[in-house]
Formats: structure tokens, C-alpha cells, sequence
């Protein structure tokens, strides 16, 4: 949803009929209908004739300066003109001379609340009712007012008031529903936003709410009907066409989301996190530089919108924009902070947070903000699942993968032979998938060797995790974490009754809602516990699975073939551009200028990042026909291509994890330096797996003198790479069945503590 905050309607004053008046008229008329004039006036203020309602309250003033209702009625004058210190002053000046009329005290309330004087108006408000305790009015005013200052549980007492008073309430069912919505009771709010509908069904706001409320609970679906009913009705909702864009987004339908994103600017120029939100959709649509020119508007509009700051912070990265990455991300880091204080949910998302920090501390702070953020949702949602007639000894367990990779992806080139090697006697495999059907060999793969595939991408988060409960999983697997379009709400309503994280995000999720996760003593060290809310599932060897049958083309790729000359020594490294940072491309470079003959053989993704490393080498002293750009191409082949390389060299903060790996697979050493975080340690465990800790460093010293070291010893390098070719299918990193058969030893000890009622604890 970017910057935007959920929807709440504004307080509205009343007429004494009941009536909205959404240009704030208040109720005058019965004090000054004795008065032919002055009722001559209130006629001119409901057509909008001010001017004239002005001339004639102007003339009674003059007869009697003290006189209470010509100095409210001015003072509505004032507010219907945007004239808001007017407006309290006159309101003000009427209650000085009629100290004991509650209408006054209600509406000078409203014309506070105009100035966002919130503390102000609510004294008004309570004054009011004071005086006049059955006020419908000043209670439902009340209840907007404490509602904006995030006093919900008051609010939601006002608004209960007032639809004691007046059942028919339709306003107030709405605010309800919103307060109720902000406090994660989403199945009352959807109940309220219900029943403001029956009683006006041509109520805009009330279908946007639900909407809103629909979509934070998965079922987009649901939330694109909500506001296409609201803009049927009200077209100019700047808002609802912003709240469709996110919808659509979320549903990766980019091109429809950014036509609503600038219908919504069309009415609103001004509005901050549709700029953001449209930077995001042409984030997903590879469109770096028009994104970037979104969120700088954001940010131009809203300069606290931290959003916005950690859109253009990661975007930057992925385009290797380095050259104001430093100050962006300090203020970054102070939004970040300013939230964990507060205790809210972080601007920068848990993914990034570790792409740029290896401090497991901070990382374990920031993805904590967010599942409780996703916990606190969920727990609205009114569903609740026992397993207390599940605890018993199982001859056969059922695990459940839950994943929106299933398809050509990274998590799946790793463990595609994961599913048809687990043994059946003991273990029935389901998959739940909520990414979309890619028609690879990937996804028809794991429909095949899985007993039961269940696509879950239509339903909403409650009925995905009705799916999972009523097929009796004992035990799901998150392959998702927070990489992207991840669905943890799933799993925070607990569908099963072991759940563990594993392989996708390199991290822990903060989350209460997993109990284990599963890794190894490399990636994350006993001493690292304290910043993991899961229990650590420690396999012998890496964490990470490998497919040990994974095809390699027959095609002979010549170096020449992908513009790298004979006889040059080709270091290479083809993680994604959003892992190199200017502190390991300063390492870089430093070995080509101690390697004449070497050239650095890179994957950028994009044409920006490659003009921007160019610039980068060219500044540090290295010519930039000496990077050379690859293009990608289907696995096989890449993983052919990668023989053409000498060395890889690993990033920095964020390792390569099935980058790395392909390299090994694909006979090529890896230098890696060795982090404090998981992620900065992962080529570090795959590397002790397949028997080459001699390529682990641990500074960037080392890491440089190793790689001038290899690239200018031919003979070390061979041998190392003889070593590589030898330890491929002896050591554990590709012994796909040794690695199923560790892992569900680690499955039958989860069930069996599980089993005998005891809480998770470390395996």
C-alpha cells in the first residue's frame, strides 16, 4: 500500500435531520428560524450562495455584536470558505455568549479538527456531551477525532454510542468498521463495512474500506469488486483508483495497475504513495529509471514517506547506482529506527535490511516489526485450528511445502529432486502453490514427483490455510520467507502444527507463528540464536539442498562465443546486481590491476547497471572493456557457459547461494569472504560441504591476495580445480539422497516432540 494509510472518512457534521452534510454545514437552523432573515441566510449557505448568507449575518451583527447565533453562523461561513481560524474564532465568540448550547461546542470541535488541532477538538467534543449526553452527533465527531489520534479503543466507544442512539447509522458502521480494522478485528470490521451497505447502498466509502480490509486479508478478488463498486459510484476517488492499483499489482497485472496509479494523480497530483506505488510497478516491469523518478517525486512530496527512501535505496542497488547510495541509506536507517522505537513496522522491507546489513541483531529487529505486523492482521481474522487430536506416533507424516517458486527458480533448481526422493513409507508429500503456472519442466516436475499439488494462488490467506489444515499436514515447510510475493499470512494462522522455515530467504523471519528453521552451524553459529525467533533444525553438513542430477548441455561454448579472449584469465561472478556493493567492487578492481591479463565476467541484468559499473571501473582506474557483460541463458546452458571461467568471485553482504552453487556444479572454485550474517556465510557452508575450505577468507585482504594468488599460479588453481572435479560426487554438498535422508530425521524429531507435547527446541 506504499505511504497510504487505511481509509478512514473524515468527521462529518450533521444536520438535525441526520443527514451527511460532506461540506460541513452545521445545524444552525433551528436556533435562528425565528429570525426571517437569518433564515433568508441558512437558505443562501445550503445553495452555496455565501456571499449573500455573509451580507446578511454582517447586517444582524451590526444590530447585536453579542448575538450567539448570527457569530456561529459566521463562523460556518468562515469553515464552508476555507477560512478555518475564522471559523474558531467566530464559534468561539458564540460560545461566549451562549456557554450552555452543545451544538456550538460540538462544531467548533469540527472546525479544530479542521486545523489539525485533534487534542483541541476532542475537549470541544466531550464539552458538548457534556452537556447534551444523547448528542449522536458529537459522539460519532468524537469517535473520528480520537480515531485519528490512534485512541481506538475510545473511538470504538463513541462510534458504539452513537449507533445506540441512531441504529441506522450508516456513517457510523463505516468508521467503525475502520477503527475495528485498524486493530486487526477484520471479521468485525468486514461485518460493519456490511452493514453500512445495507443501510446505504451507494456508499463509496464503505465499499473502498471493505475492499481494503479484503485485500489485507489475501482475497484480491474481493477487494477489486469492493472498489470498482466504489468508482462506479464516485469516479473521483483519488484514493480507491490508488487502492485497485495495489490490488492489481499484487495480482502482477503491472500494466492495469499503473493506469489506475495515474488516474489517481490525475485527481490528486499530490498524493505521495501513489507515486511510490507506481514506482514499484515499474520496478516489476524493469523499468529502472522511470521508478526512480517515482519515488524522488514521492519523496519530493512527502519527505518522511521511509517507503519511499527504501524503494529508491534497494532499486539503486539493483541498477549498481552506488555514488548516493551511502547518504540515502543513513536516512534510511533512521526511518528504520525511528519505527523499531515506536514499535511499527519497519519502511524497509526484512529482504533488503540483509542485502545491506550484515548485523544479525538489526536483521532479526526489522523482520520481527514485520511478522508481528502479519501476525497481528491474521489474528483479526477470527480462525482458529487444533491439533489436539493430532499428537500421537505417526508410521507416515505428511509435509506440506508451501512455496510461490514452484516453477524456473532458484529455490527450485535446488531442490527439484527433493520431492520424488523422499521415502514414502514414512513421509506423503504435498505442495502448496501460490506462484504463477510458468509451464517449465520445473513446475511439471514437482507436480509429478509430489502426492498431492494443490494450486492456491485464487484463495485468500484463511481459506489457503483452510486447504492446508483439512489435509492433515503435520508439518510445513515455508520455501518462501520474505523474498518476493511471499504469502507468511498463511502461515501465521498456523494451519499446521509444526511449521519451519527454510531455504528461500537466508534470514530469520521474526515470526512466533514458525517454530524451527532449517540450517547449519556455518550459516548461523550456536551464538547466533539470540537474534533467530526459530529453533535451529542443525543438518551435518550445509543447510542448503543441491540437485545432484541437474543437466549440464552438451554444447561446446567457445570463449569467443561470449566475447571473452583466448588466453585471458576470466574471474566471474554472476550473482544479481543488487548483491555487488562499492566496497567489494574496490576489491575488484584492485585484483585486475594486479592481474594485467584478467577480465571480470559479470551478469548485470540490465542495460543501466552495466553502463554504471563501466563508469565505476573506469573511475577506480580499470578500463571498462575489461568488465564483460553476459546475457542470460536457459540453466544448461549457463551452467556450460560457466566452465569457460578461471574463478569466481563471491559478493560481499549477500552471497551467492545458487550461484555458487551452479559454479561448483559446474566445476569452477569459488573464493569467497566469509560475513557475520546468514546470508554473507552461506558460500562459506557450501564450500566446507563439497570439501574446499581453502577458498573461505576471512577480510578482504585475504580475499584479494587469494585470488591475485590462483589467477597467477596456474598450477595452484589446477589443482585446486582437480580437487573441485573429484570431491563433486564423493563429498555431501551434491548427495541429494544423503541430504533427504538427514532431513527427515530432522522431520521425525520435530513430530516426536511435537507428539509428546513439548515445546520446539534445537535439533
Amino acid at each position: 500500500m506504499g505511504c497510504m494509510k487505511p481509509p478512514v472518512l473524515p468527521g462529518e457534521a450533521l444536520l438535525p435531520d441526520g443527514s451527511a452534510s460532506r461540506a460541513g454545514i452545521w445545524p444552525v437552523k433551528e436556533s435562528l428560524a425565528m429570525v426571517d432573515e437569518l433564515g433568508r441566510a441558512i437558505e443562501y449557505l445550503g445553495s452555496g450562495q455565501l456571499d449573500k448568507a455573509e451580507r446578511i449575518c454582517k447586517k444582524a451583527l451590526e444590530l447585536d455584536p453579542n448575538r450567539a447565533d448570527v457569530l456561529h453562523l459566521l463562523g460556518v461561513l468562515a469553515h464552508q470558505s476555507g477560512q478555518r481560524d475564522r471559523a474558531v474564532d467566530f464559534i468561539s465568540k458564540a460560545i461566549q455568549n451562549d456557554p450552555q448550547n452543545p451544538v456550538y461546542h460540538n462544531h467548533l470541535g469540527n472546525a479544530f479538527l479542521e486545523q489539525g488541532r485533534t487534542d483541541k477538538a476532542i475537549s470541544w467534543y466531550r464539552k458538548a456531551l457534556e452537556l447534551k449526553p444523547d448528542y449522536i452527533e458529537a459522539h460519532y465527531n468524537l469517535g473520528n477525532a480520537l480515531q485519528e489520534r490512534g485512541k481506538l479503543d475510545e473511538a470504538i466507544s463513541c462510534y458504539k454510542s452513537a449507533l445506540a442512539l441512531k441504529p441506522d447509522y450508516a456513517d457510523a458502521y463505516n468508521n467503525l468498521g475502520s477503527a475495528l480494522q485498524k486493530q486487526a478485528e477484520m471479521d468485525q470490521a468486514l461485518s460493519c463495512y456490511k452493514r453500512a451497505l445495507e443501510l446505504r447502498p451507494d456508499y463509496a466509502d464503505a465499499y473502498n474500506n471493505m475492499g481494503s480490509a479484503l485485500q489485507e486479508l489475501g482475497e484480491l478478488d474481493g477487494a477489486i469488486g469492493c472498489y470498482r463498486k466504489a468508482l462506479n459510484l464516485e469516479p473521483n476517488l483519488a484514493q480507491v483508483h490508488n487502492n485497485m492499483g495495489t490490488a492489481l499489482a499484487e495480482q502482477g497485472s503491472f500494466d492495469e495497475a499503473i493506469f489506475y496509479y495515474q488516474q489517481a494523480l490525475n485527481l490528486n497530483p499530490a498524493l505521495s504513495s501513489v507515486f511510490n506505488n507506481m514506482g514499484m510497478a515499474l520496478q516489476e516491469q524493469e523499468k529502472p529509471e522511470q521508478a526512480i523518478s517515482c519515488y524522488q517525486k514521492a519523496i519530493e512530496l512527502e519527505p518522511d514517506c521511509g517507503e519511499a527512501y527504501a524503494n529508491l535505496v534497494s532499486q539503486m542497488q539493483r541498477i549498481c547506482a552506488w555514488e548516493n547510495l551511502e547518504p540515502l541509506g543513513y536516512k534510511l536507517d533512521e526511518f528504520t529506527r525511528k519505527a523499531l522505537d515506536q514499535g511499527r513496522r519497519t519502511p524497509e522491507h526484512p529482504f533488503s535490511n540483509l542485502n545491506r546489513h550484515p548485523d544479525p541483531a538489526l536483521n532479526f529487529e526489522v523482520a520481527k516489526s514485520w511478522s508481528s505486523d502479519i501476525a497481528r492482521v491474521m489474528a483479526g481474522s477470527g480462525i482458529k485450528f487444533s491439533f489436539d487430536e493430532r499428537r500421537s506416533t505417526k508410521t507416515r507424516i505428511t509435509v506440506g511445502y508451501l512455496s510461490n517458486d514452484f516453477c524456473d527458480h532458484p529455490v527450485t533448481h535446488l531442490m527439484i529432486s527433493l520431492f520424488g526422493l523422499h521415502d514414502r513409507d514414512k513421509f506423503d508429500v504435498f505442495c502448496y502453490s501460490y506462484g504463477e503456472n510458468d509451464g517449465s519442466y520445473y513446475r511439471e516436475r514437482v507436480q509429478r514427483d509430489c502426492d498431492k499439488f494443490v494450486d492456491v494462488r485464487t484463495l485468500g490467506h484463511a481459506e489457503a490455510a483452510k486447504c492446508i489444515y483439512e489435509d492433515q499436514i503435520d508439518i510445513l515447510v515455508d520455501l518462501t520467507g520474505y523474498t518476493t510475493n511471499n504469502r507468511l499470512s498463511i502461515c501465521a494462522l498456523r494451519p499446521a502444527p509444526v511449521q519451519v522455515c527454510y531455504l528461500g530467504f537466508p534470514g530469520t523471519t521474526g515470526a512466533e507463528f514458525f517454530d524451527y528453521m532449517i540450517t547449519d552451524r556455518i550459516v548461523t553459529p550456536a551464538d547466533h540464536a539470540p537474534y533467530y525467533s526459530e529453533k535451529f533444525v542443525y543438518l551435518p553438513h550445509s543447510y542448503q539442498i543441491n540437485d545432484h542430477a541437474q543437466a549440464i548441455s552438451s554444447k561446446e561454448w567457445k570463449r569467443t562465443d561470449f566475447d571473452l579472449s583466448e588466453g585471458r584469465f576470466v574471474f566471474c561472478s554472476f550473482n544479481n546486481p543488487y548483491k555487488l556493493d562499492a566496497v567489494m567492487f574496490d576489491t575488484w578492481m584492485n585484483i585486475l590491476g594486479q592481474v594485467p591479463e584478467g577480465v571480470l565476467w559479470v551478469l548485470p541484468g540490465n542495460r543501466i547497471a552495466e553502463e554504471n559499473l563501466s563508469r565505476e571501473a573506469e573511475a577506480r582506474g580499470v578500463k571498462s572493456d575489461r568488465l564483460v557483460f553476459a546475457e542470460k541463458l536457459p540453466k544448461g546452458e549457463h551452467l556450460a557457459r560457466l566452465r569457460l571461467a578461471d574463478l569466481v568471485l563471491d559478493t560481499r553482504i549477500y552471497n551467492g547461494h545458487t550461484t555458487t552453487s551452479d559454479a561448483l556444479w559446474a566445476g569452477v572454485p569459488v573464493i569467497t569472504l566469509q560475513g557475520g550474517h546468514f546470508a554473507s556465510r552461506v558460500s562459506a557452508s557450501l564450500l566446507t560441504a563439497i570439501g574446499l575450505p581453502e577458498l573461505i577468507t576471512h577480510s578482504l585482504d585475504e580475499y584479494e591476495a587469494l585470488s591475485v594468488q590462483l589467477a597467477g599460479h596456474p598450477k595452484k588453481l589446477r589443482s585446486i580445480r582437480q580437487k573441485l572435479a573429484g570431491n563433486r560426487l564423493t563429498e555431501p554438498l551434491f548427495d541429494t539422497p544423503r541430504f533427504v535422508r538427514n532431513l527427515e530425521k530432522a522431520y521425525r524429531e520435530m513430530w516426536r516432540i511435537f507428539s509428546a507435547g513439548k515445546t520446539p527446541r534445537q535439533i
